[in-house]
């Protein structure tokens, strides 16, 4: 079963904002971290439960080569999934759990 992936507009936010950074540092490098994270959210779409349970039914995944983690909300039997945050490790570890679900 596939599963319904839907953006917060915060989570759209930290998107842009992780783009528009890497891309300031390297060109084609914000296209790249487009590229990952469409893996993740793809991965997140096919097996969502698949990922770290945080809280509750919060879950994060984990992007390949960019320190960045997608929070999500997953409820079976539901069929959406709602991306909350787009955050970096470093920066914003604790950020997610101040986001409204």
């Amino acid at each position: 079963m596939s599963y319904n992936v839907k953006l917060s507009n915060e989570a759209i936010q930290d998107y842009d904002d992780a783009v528009a950074w890497y891309e300031s540092q390297q060109k084609g490098l914000g296209f790249d971290f487009s590229y990952r994270l469409s893996e993740t959210l793809e991965q997140i779409e096919n097996f969502p439960a698949s990922f770290q349970l945080l809280y509750q039914n919060r879950r994060c995944a984990v992007l390949k080569q960019f320190p960045y983690k997608v929070f999500y909300v997953f409820e079976e039997p539901q069929p959406d999934v709602l991306v909350f945050a787009i955050l970096h490790d470093k920066r914003h570890p604790e950020m997610w759990k101040t986001r409204k679900v």
